[in-house]
């Protein structure tokens, strides 16, 4: 890939537009330039490793996510979002602004309210409650309640 693609019109092929919102295009141009020549002397299998150390060190790597509408007890506002789960705890991420809250699995109560809908008490961890609903709750539950349990072994 060469150099060029670094034209701040070229930007929006490579970053999501909410990098492109929230960050200055020079920098960003700056930083691809600078990565690159770093990784220009790298055959393929030393990037691919080289990424799957960087995902595996994300929290919210491995997760199982799901579509969700996301309430939170003090705020009435709401927002469509991803809910996920793996052996790290918890992570909901709101789409409009891609914030994500992570919470280990001792920071957090789940409760079904219903079919469709999760009460996630975090007020120990983050003073929220956060309500999710969505048609998946079910999966959503019976897969935290595998985690909790094995966590719960493990201790």
């Amino acid at each position: 890939m060469g150099l060029s693609i670094m034209k701040s019109k070229n930007l929006a092929n490579i970053f999501p537009q909410h990098v492109l919102d929230n960050h200055d295009r020079g920098r960003l141009a700056e930083r691809l330039k600078v990565q690159l020549k770093k990784n220009e002397t790298q055959n393929d299998m030393q990037l691919e490793a080289e990424f799957m150390s960087m995902a595996r060190g994300l929290v919210t790597y491995g997760a199982s996510f799901f579509d969700v509408d996301v309430f939170t007890k003090k705020s009435m506002g709401n927002g469509h979002g991803l809910v996920g789960v793996n052996d790290h705890g918890l992570h909901i991420i709101i789409k409009k602004t891609w914030t994500v809250r992570n919470f280990r699995f001792d920071e957090f109560t789940a409760i079904a309210r219903d079919s469709k809908t999760l009460e996630i008490d975090a007020q120990r961890a983050r003073d929220t409650v956060y309500i999710l609903v969505s048609t998946q709750i079910k999966f959503l539950s019976g897969i935290l309640q595998k985690f909790q349990k094995l966590m719960i072994n493990q201790a």
